[in-house]
């Protein structure tokens, strides 16, 4: 896998975590309002925790490899 590749199934998976969080309310009847904010705090931090790798990934390298 190439860095583009994990980059962009990365950012598909933070749009899948952002449409649940969007039609998250709509559940609150079945779910109840406890588990909509468990599940809303831990779709927010997984989108955070995402983010991260994101940037680290994009972070040009300090050390480069001798192995070249």
């Amino acid at each position: 896998m190439t860095l583009e590749e994990g980059l962009e199934l990365i950012e598909n998976y933070k749009k899948g975590l952002q449409k649940f969080l969007e039609t998250l309310p709509e559940q609150s009847v079945q779910l109840g309002p406890e588990m909509i904010k468990t599940l809303t705090m831990n779709s927010k931090n997984e989108i955070a925790n995402l983010e991260a790798i994101e940037k680290a990934l994009k972070r040009p390298s300090r050390y480069e490899s001798g192995l070249n």
